[in-house]
Protein backbone atom coordinates (compact mmCIF):
# COMPACT_ATOMS: atom_id res chain seq x y z
CA UNK A 1 0.00 0.00 0.00
CA UNK A 2 1.29 3.39 -0.97
CA UNK A 3 2.26 5.75 1.84
CA UNK A 4 0.05 9.02 0.76
CA UNK A 5 -3.76 8.58 0.38
CA UNK A 6 -4.35 12.29 0.05
CA UNK A 7 -4.86 14.16 -3.25
CA UNK A 8 -3.69 17.64 -1.82
CA UNK A 9 -0.10 18.75 -3.24
CA UNK A 10 1.59 22.27 -2.67
CA UNK A 11 2.49 20.94 -6.26
CA UNK A 12 -0.89 21.10 -7.78
CA UNK A 13 -1.58 24.24 -6.27
CA UNK A 14 -1.27 27.19 -9.31
CA UNK A 15 -0.05 29.43 -6.98
CA UNK A 16 1.71 27.79 -4.10
CA UNK A 17 3.30 25.59 -7.04
CA UNK A 18 4.57 28.68 -9.06
CA UNK A 19 6.13 30.21 -6.07
CA UNK A 20 7.83 26.91 -5.12
CA UNK A 21 9.05 26.60 -8.78
CA UNK A 22 10.31 30.93 -8.50
CA UNK A 23 12.01 30.45 -5.62
CA UNK A 24 14.58 27.82 -6.95
CA UNK A 25 15.28 29.77 -9.70
CA UNK A 26 18.35 32.35 -9.58
CA UNK A 27 18.31 33.75 -13.12
CA UNK A 28 19.10 37.45 -12.54
CA UNK A 29 15.90 38.84 -14.22
CA UNK A 30 13.36 36.77 -13.22
CA UNK A 31 10.07 38.49 -12.99
CA UNK A 32 7.60 37.20 -10.28
CA UNK A 33 3.97 38.31 -9.84
CA UNK A 34 2.11 35.75 -7.69
CA UNK A 35 1.76 36.85 -4.22
CA UNK A 36 -1.60 38.78 -3.05
CA UNK A 37 -0.10 40.89 -0.70
CA UNK A 38 -0.60 45.20 -0.66
CA UNK A 39 2.64 46.26 -1.16
CA UNK A 40 4.62 49.54 -2.53
CA UNK A 41 6.18 50.40 -5.25
CA UNK A 42 9.61 49.33 -3.46
CA UNK A 43 7.96 46.02 -2.52
CA UNK A 44 7.22 46.41 1.43
CA UNK A 45 3.76 45.09 2.91
CA UNK A 46 1.30 48.20 3.54
CA UNK A 47 0.35 47.37 6.90
CA UNK A 48 -2.08 50.03 8.44
CA UNK A 49 -0.11 51.65 11.82
CA UNK A 50 -2.87 50.57 14.29
CA UNK A 51 -1.97 47.37 13.61
CA UNK A 52 1.97 48.14 13.82
CA UNK A 53 0.64 50.03 16.95
CA UNK A 54 -1.24 47.14 18.86
CA UNK A 55 1.44 45.07 18.20
CA UNK A 56 3.70 47.20 19.82
CA UNK A 57 1.72 47.31 22.99
CA UNK A 58 0.88 43.90 23.22
CA UNK A 59 4.84 42.77 23.08
CA UNK A 60 5.66 45.48 25.30
CA UNK A 61 3.63 43.66 27.87
CA UNK A 62 4.71 40.81 27.63
CA UNK A 63 2.85 37.80 25.11
CA UNK A 64 0.36 36.39 26.46
CA UNK A 65 1.31 32.16 26.12
CA UNK A 66 -1.90 30.96 27.54
CA UNK A 67 -4.53 28.96 25.25
CA UNK A 68 -7.08 30.44 23.11
CA UNK A 69 -10.27 28.93 23.59
CA UNK A 70 -11.01 26.90 20.03
CA UNK A 71 -14.12 28.70 19.06
CA UNK A 72 -11.99 32.10 19.41
CA UNK A 73 -11.22 34.23 22.48
CA UNK A 74 -14.05 35.79 23.90
CA UNK A 75 -16.52 38.15 21.93
CA UNK A 76 -14.09 38.33 18.71
CA UNK A 77 -15.92 36.23 16.27
CA UNK A 78 -18.65 38.59 17.11
CA UNK A 79 -16.82 41.93 16.17
CA UNK A 80 -15.62 40.46 13.05
CA UNK A 81 -19.23 39.47 11.71
CA UNK A 82 -20.15 42.83 12.92
CA UNK A 83 -17.54 44.48 10.87
CA UNK A 84 -18.10 42.40 7.98
CA UNK A 85 -21.98 43.14 7.88
CA UNK A 86 -22.15 46.44 9.23
CA UNK A 87 -24.39 47.38 12.48
CA UNK A 88 -26.99 48.63 10.75
CA UNK A 89 -27.24 45.45 8.41
CA UNK A 90 -27.14 43.06 10.98
CA UNK A 91 -29.73 44.67 13.21
CA UNK A 92 -32.18 44.27 9.93
CA UNK A 93 -30.72 40.70 9.45
CA UNK A 94 -32.03 40.08 12.88
CA UNK A 95 -35.28 42.48 12.76
CA UNK A 96 -35.85 39.35 9.99
CA UNK A 97 -35.90 36.61 11.98
CA UNK A 98 -32.19 35.14 10.70
CA UNK A 99 -30.07 34.27 13.43
CA UNK A 100 -26.49 35.06 13.12
CA UNK A 101 -23.09 32.55 15.10
CA UNK A 102 -19.81 33.10 14.83
CA UNK A 103 -16.65 31.07 15.63
CA UNK A 104 -12.65 32.57 14.78
CA UNK A 105 -10.94 30.89 12.66
CA UNK A 106 -7.06 30.81 11.24
CA UNK A 107 -8.24 33.28 8.14
CA UNK A 108 -10.34 32.52 6.06
CA UNK A 109 -9.10 29.34 4.15
CA UNK A 110 -9.80 27.63 7.49
CA UNK A 111 -13.61 29.30 7.64
CA UNK A 112 -14.18 28.11 4.36
CA UNK A 113 -12.49 24.12 4.81
CA UNK A 114 -14.20 23.60 8.62
CA UNK A 115 -17.14 25.17 7.43
CA UNK A 116 -17.52 22.18 4.50
CA UNK A 117 -16.10 19.79 6.59
CA UNK A 118 -18.42 20.22 9.49
CA UNK A 119 -21.56 20.58 7.22
CA UNK A 120 -20.81 18.48 4.25
CA UNK A 121 -20.23 15.03 3.41
CA UNK A 122 -18.23 12.99 0.46
CA UNK A 123 -21.87 12.43 -1.36
CA UNK A 124 -22.15 15.97 -1.58
CA UNK A 125 -21.71 18.34 -4.44
CA UNK A 126 -19.75 21.09 -4.30
CA UNK A 127 -20.72 24.16 -6.77
CA UNK A 128 -18.45 27.49 -7.72
CA UNK A 129 -17.49 29.50 -10.40
CA UNK A 130 -14.90 29.46 -13.04
CA UNK A 131 -12.29 30.92 -12.92
CA UNK A 132 -11.80 30.46 -9.13
CA UNK A 133 -9.29 31.44 -6.16
CA UNK A 134 -7.25 27.62 -6.49
CA UNK A 135 -7.21 27.52 -3.19
CA UNK A 136 -10.66 26.11 -3.34
CA UNK A 137 -9.29 22.83 -4.79
CA UNK A 138 -6.15 22.23 -2.29
CA UNK A 139 -9.27 22.21 0.09
CA UNK A 140 -11.59 20.15 -1.50
CA UNK A 141 -8.80 18.04 -1.94
CA UNK A 142 -7.28 18.09 1.55
CA UNK A 143 -10.85 16.90 2.93
CA UNK A 144 -11.40 14.39 0.53
CA UNK A 145 -14.52 15.83 -0.92
CA UNK A 146 -15.70 15.34 -4.55
CA UNK A 147 -14.32 17.42 -7.37
CA UNK A 148 -15.61 20.79 -7.74
CA UNK A 149 -18.19 21.61 -9.92
CA UNK A 150 -17.42 24.83 -12.14
CA UNK A 151 -20.19 26.74 -14.32
CA UNK A 152 -18.58 29.79 -15.78
CA UNK A 153 -19.32 32.69 -13.83
CA UNK A 154 -19.04 35.68 -16.60
CA UNK A 155 -21.95 35.71 -19.44
CA UNK A 156 -20.75 36.95 -23.02
CA UNK A 157 -21.00 40.90 -21.57
CA UNK A 158 -19.37 39.86 -18.24
CA UNK A 159 -22.77 39.86 -16.28
CA UNK A 160 -22.96 37.04 -13.59
CA UNK A 161 -23.99 34.58 -15.94
CA UNK A 162 -27.20 33.00 -13.90
CA UNK A 163 -27.79 30.79 -16.80
CA UNK A 164 -25.08 28.72 -16.29
CA UNK A 165 -25.10 29.38 -12.59
CA UNK A 166 -29.04 27.30 -13.16
CA UNK A 167 -27.70 25.02 -15.09
CA UNK A 168 -25.17 23.71 -13.07
CA UNK A 169 -27.30 23.54 -10.11
CA UNK A 170 -29.64 21.37 -12.05
CA UNK A 171 -26.71 18.90 -13.39
CA UNK A 172 -25.96 18.70 -9.70
CA UNK A 173 -29.61 17.38 -8.83
CA UNK A 174 -30.09 15.10 -11.53
CA UNK A 175 -26.30 13.68 -10.67
CA UNK A 176 -26.75 13.63 -6.88
CA UNK A 177 -30.48 13.51 -5.71
CA UNK A 178 -30.60 13.54 -2.16
CA UNK A 179 -27.53 14.82 -1.75
CA UNK A 180 -26.51 19.20 -0.05
CA UNK A 181 -25.69 21.65 -2.50
CA UNK A 182 -22.31 23.90 -1.16
CA UNK A 183 -22.03 26.68 -3.24
CA UNK A 184 -18.55 28.50 -2.76
CA UNK A 185 -18.63 32.07 -4.30
CA UNK A 186 -15.86 34.49 -3.52
CA UNK A 187 -17.56 38.18 -3.91
CA UNK A 188 -17.40 40.94 -3.41
CA UNK A 189 -13.87 42.03 -5.64
CA UNK A 190 -13.01 38.01 -5.78
CA UNK A 191 -9.92 36.74 -6.92
CA UNK A 192 -9.12 36.45 -9.43
CA UNK A 193 -11.84 38.94 -11.67
CA UNK A 194 -12.10 41.69 -9.10
CA UNK A 195 -15.96 41.78 -9.54
CA UNK A 196 -19.10 43.13 -7.69
CA UNK A 197 -22.36 42.28 -9.49
CA UNK A 198 -24.12 44.05 -7.41
CA UNK A 199 -27.69 44.32 -5.23
CA UNK A 200 -29.72 43.54 -8.19
CA UNK A 201 -28.08 39.97 -9.47
CA UNK A 202 -28.08 38.90 -5.92
CA UNK A 203 -31.79 39.32 -5.99
CA UNK A 204 -31.66 37.01 -9.60
CA UNK A 205 -29.33 34.66 -7.44
CA UNK A 206 -31.65 34.15 -4.64
CA UNK A 207 -34.49 33.92 -7.30
CA UNK A 208 -32.87 31.05 -9.04
CA UNK A 209 -32.33 29.54 -5.54
CA UNK A 210 -36.03 29.46 -4.77
CA UNK A 211 -36.81 27.14 -7.54
CA UNK A 212 -34.69 24.96 -5.63
CA UNK A 213 -37.10 24.81 -2.83
CA UNK A 214 -36.70 20.90 -1.58
CA UNK A 215 -33.07 20.72 -1.28
CA UNK A 216 -30.54 21.61 1.50
CA UNK A 217 -28.26 24.57 0.27
CA UNK A 218 -25.04 26.07 1.99
CA UNK A 219 -23.88 28.80 0.60
CA UNK A 220 -21.01 30.20 1.52
CA UNK A 221 -19.54 33.84 0.61
CA UNK A 222 -15.62 33.86 0.59
CA UNK A 223 -15.45 37.48 1.88
CA UNK A 224 -11.85 38.17 1.55
CA UNK A 225 -11.40 41.63 -0.55
CA UNK A 226 -15.07 42.99 0.98
CA UNK A 227 -13.16 45.86 2.01
CA UNK A 228 -11.25 46.75 -1.16
CA UNK A 229 -14.05 48.18 -3.56
CA UNK A 230 -13.10 51.67 -5.06
CA UNK A 231 -13.45 53.50 -1.59
CA UNK A 232 -12.29 51.42 0.84
CA UNK A 233 -14.26 50.26 3.80
CA UNK A 234 -18.64 49.91 2.66
CA UNK A 235 -21.06 48.93 4.98
CA UNK A 236 -23.08 48.51 2.69
CA UNK A 237 -22.02 45.76 0.24
CA UNK A 238 -23.82 42.61 1.97
CA UNK A 239 -26.68 44.87 2.89
CA UNK A 240 -29.22 42.47 0.01
CA UNK A 241 -28.41 39.74 2.53
CA UNK A 242 -31.97 39.78 4.74
CA UNK A 243 -34.10 40.30 1.76
CA UNK A 244 -31.81 37.47 0.40
CA UNK A 245 -33.25 34.68 2.58
CA UNK A 246 -36.93 36.01 2.44
CA UNK A 247 -36.63 35.40 -1.24
CA UNK A 248 -35.41 31.68 -1.36
CA UNK A 249 -38.09 31.45 1.66
CA UNK A 250 -36.15 27.92 2.40
CA UNK A 251 -35.56 26.29 6.65
CA UNK A 252 -33.00 24.19 4.53
CA UNK A 253 -30.94 27.13 3.09
CA UNK A 254 -28.17 28.06 5.60
CA UNK A 255 -25.25 30.83 4.50
CA UNK A 256 -21.93 31.03 6.20
CA UNK A 257 -19.92 34.19 5.23
CA UNK A 258 -16.26 33.59 5.89
CA UNK A 259 -14.21 36.51 6.77
CA UNK A 260 -10.26 37.02 7.07
CA UNK A 261 -8.47 39.92 8.62
CA UNK A 262 -5.57 38.64 6.40
CA UNK A 263 -6.33 41.20 3.53
CA UNK A 264 -8.71 43.75 5.30
CA UNK A 265 -6.10 44.62 8.33
CA UNK A 266 -2.98 43.43 6.03
CA UNK A 267 -2.04 40.76 9.03
CA UNK A 268 -0.83 38.34 6.39
CA UNK A 269 1.28 36.09 9.23
CA UNK A 270 -1.06 36.69 12.10
CA UNK A 271 -3.45 34.48 10.71
CA UNK A 272 -7.36 35.31 12.04
CA UNK A 273 -10.41 35.05 10.37
CA UNK A 274 -14.29 34.05 11.06
CA UNK A 275 -17.06 31.80 9.80
CA UNK A 276 -20.48 33.25 10.64
CA UNK A 277 -23.63 31.16 10.03
CA UNK A 278 -26.85 32.98 8.44
CA UNK A 279 -29.75 30.53 9.23
CA UNK A 280 -33.30 30.69 9.80
CA UNK A 281 -32.92 27.87 12.51
CA UNK A 282 -32.40 28.71 15.94
CA UNK A 283 -31.06 24.96 17.02
CA UNK A 284 -28.71 25.81 13.79
CA UNK A 285 -27.17 28.80 15.38
CA UNK A 286 -27.11 27.86 18.89
CA UNK A 287 -24.88 24.61 17.54
CA UNK A 288 -22.58 26.65 15.36
CA UNK A 289 -19.70 27.23 17.89
CA UNK A 290 -20.08 24.09 19.28
CA UNK A 291 -19.52 21.78 16.30
CA UNK A 292 -17.36 24.46 14.31
CA UNK A 293 -15.18 24.87 17.26
CA UNK A 294 -14.91 20.89 17.54
CA UNK A 295 -13.92 20.91 14.25
CA UNK A 296 -11.65 23.69 15.01
CA UNK A 297 -10.38 21.85 18.16
CA UNK A 298 -9.79 18.50 15.51
CA UNK A 299 -7.24 20.01 13.36
CA UNK A 300 -5.76 22.31 14.46
CA UNK A 301 -6.63 22.56 18.07
CA UNK A 302 -7.12 26.56 18.14
CA UNK A 303 -5.68 29.54 16.67
CA UNK A 304 -3.16 32.32 17.66
CA UNK A 305 -3.91 34.10 20.40
CA UNK A 306 -1.71 36.89 20.28
CA UNK A 307 -2.95 37.40 16.44
CA UNK A 308 -6.64 37.16 17.95
CA UNK A 309 -5.92 40.03 20.88
CA UNK A 310 -4.36 42.35 18.21
CA UNK A 311 -7.58 42.01 15.79
CA UNK A 312 -9.87 41.86 19.05
CA UNK A 313 -8.15 45.62 20.55
CA UNK A 314 -8.59 47.24 16.70
CA UNK A 315 -12.00 46.38 16.51
CA UNK A 316 -12.95 47.10 20.33
CA UNK A 317 -11.36 50.96 19.30
CA UNK A 318 -13.42 53.33 16.90
CA UNK A 319 -10.04 55.39 16.51
CA UNK A 320 -7.55 52.41 16.08
CA UNK A 321 -10.43 51.23 13.39
CA UNK A 322 -10.52 54.30 11.60
CA UNK A 323 -7.09 53.82 10.52
CA UNK A 324 -7.83 51.06 9.60
CA UNK A 325 -10.41 52.18 7.37
CA UNK A 326 -8.06 55.07 6.07
CA UNK A 327 -5.40 52.06 5.12
CA UNK A 328 -8.45 50.55 3.14
CA UNK A 329 -9.21 53.51 1.36
CA UNK A 330 -6.02 54.82 0.86
CA UNK A 331 -4.99 51.27 -0.56
CA UNK A 332 -7.80 51.13 -2.57
CA UNK A 333 -6.78 53.98 -4.64
CA UNK A 334 -3.49 52.63 -4.86
CA UNK A 335 -5.08 49.80 -6.77
CA UNK A 336 -7.41 51.65 -8.78
CA UNK A 337 -4.33 53.29 -10.09
CA UNK A 338 -2.30 50.81 -10.72
CA UNK A 339 -4.75 49.21 -12.56
CA UNK A 340 -5.47 51.80 -14.89
CA UNK A 341 -1.72 52.03 -15.81
CA UNK A 342 -1.90 48.09 -16.12
CA UNK A 343 -5.31 48.50 -18.56
CA UNK A 344 -3.66 50.87 -20.84
CA UNK A 345 -0.76 49.10 -20.95
CA UNK A 346 -2.53 45.98 -22.06
CA UNK A 347 -4.81 47.66 -24.78
CA UNK A 348 -2.11 45.89 -27.52
CA UNK A 349 -2.96 42.41 -26.51
CA UNK A 350 -4.44 40.61 -29.96
CA UNK A 351 -8.02 39.62 -29.69
CA UNK A 352 -7.15 35.96 -28.24
CA UNK A 353 -6.50 37.69 -24.84
CA UNK A 354 -8.94 39.51 -23.13
CA UNK A 355 -8.32 41.69 -20.56
CA UNK A 356 -11.19 41.46 -17.86
CA UNK A 357 -11.82 44.91 -16.48
CA UNK A 358 -12.43 44.14 -12.65
CA UNK A 359 -14.67 46.92 -10.50
CA UNK A 360 -11.59 46.93 -7.78
CA UNK A 361 -9.52 44.05 -5.73
CA UNK A 362 -6.06 43.09 -5.95
CA UNK A 363 -5.83 41.28 -9.32
CA UNK A 364 -6.50 42.17 -13.02
CA UNK A 365 -7.07 39.03 -15.10
CA UNK A 366 -6.11 37.95 -19.19
CA UNK A 367 -8.80 35.43 -20.43
CA UNK A 368 -6.88 33.72 -23.23
CA UNK A 369 -9.66 32.05 -25.02
CA UNK A 370 -7.89 28.65 -26.22
CA UNK A 371 -7.26 26.83 -23.21
CA UNK A 372 -3.90 25.10 -25.83
CA UNK A 373 -2.92 28.27 -26.03
CA UNK A 374 -2.79 28.96 -22.74
CA UNK A 375 -0.64 26.04 -21.86
CA UNK A 376 1.85 26.94 -24.46
CA UNK A 377 2.24 30.30 -23.53
CA UNK A 378 2.50 29.81 -19.71
CA UNK A 379 5.56 27.37 -20.38
CA UNK A 380 6.95 30.36 -22.84
CA UNK A 381 6.66 32.44 -19.79
CA UNK A 382 8.19 29.71 -17.21
CA UNK A 383 11.22 29.61 -20.25
CA UNK A 384 11.59 33.63 -20.15
CA UNK A 385 11.63 33.10 -16.39
CA UNK A 386 8.46 35.42 -15.91
CA UNK A 387 6.16 33.51 -13.38
CA UNK A 388 2.41 34.88 -13.30
CA UNK A 389 -0.19 32.41 -12.43
CA UNK A 390 -2.54 30.73 -15.28
CA UNK A 391 -6.07 30.46 -12.95
CA UNK A 392 -8.65 27.51 -14.10
CA UNK A 393 -5.88 26.77 -16.92
CA UNK A 394 -7.23 29.81 -18.99
CA UNK A 395 -6.76 32.93 -16.84
CA UNK A 396 -3.02 34.82 -16.56
CA UNK A 397 -3.70 36.83 -12.54
CA UNK A 398 -1.84 39.62 -12.50
CA UNK A 399 -1.63 41.38 -8.55
CA UNK A 400 -1.66 44.74 -9.00
CA UNK A 401 -1.68 45.05 -5.33
CA UNK A 402 1.86 43.70 -5.39
CA UNK A 403 3.52 45.40 -7.92
CA UNK A 404 4.71 49.11 -9.32
CA UNK A 405 3.04 50.99 -12.31
CA UNK A 406 6.47 50.81 -13.44
CA UNK A 407 6.53 46.72 -13.23
CA UNK A 408 3.44 46.69 -14.67
CA UNK A 409 3.84 48.68 -17.44
CA UNK A 410 7.23 46.32 -18.26
CA UNK A 411 5.32 43.19 -17.46
CA UNK A 412 2.62 44.10 -19.93
CA UNK A 413 5.17 45.34 -22.58
CA UNK A 414 6.71 40.93 -22.72
CA UNK A 415 2.80 40.24 -22.57
CA UNK A 416 1.55 42.28 -25.40
CA UNK A 417 4.93 41.22 -27.18
CA UNK A 418 4.60 37.35 -26.54
CA UNK A 419 1.25 36.98 -27.57
CA UNK A 420 1.57 37.70 -30.89
CA UNK A 421 3.59 35.21 -31.43
CA UNK A 422 1.55 33.34 -29.60
CA UNK A 423 -1.34 33.71 -31.62
CA UNK A 424 0.31 33.55 -34.86
CA UNK A 425 1.51 30.14 -34.26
Amino acid sequence: MPLFSTQAKISLDPIMGLIQLASKDSHPDKFVAIVGSAADDNGELIVPEAVKKVAKELTEKGIDMNYAPSPGINGLSELMTEEILGKKNQAKILEKNIFIASVTTCAGTNAIANTLVACTSKDDEIITHNPHWAGYDSVINAIERKALNNFEILDSDENFNLEAFENCLNQCCAKSPNAKLAILLNTPFDNPLGKDFGKETWNSIAKVLAKFSSKEILLILDAAYIDFGPEGKDYRRLDFLADFFETINNPKFNLIIAGTVSKSFAMYSARVGVAALLTTVKENADAWKNVAGGVVRGTFSNANRFAQELALKILQSPALLAEVHDFQFQTAKLLKERTSVLLEALKDLPDDFKVIKPDSGFFVSIKIKDKKIAKEFYERLLAEHIYVPLISDQFLRIPVCGLSAQQLKNLASKLCAMSKTATAA
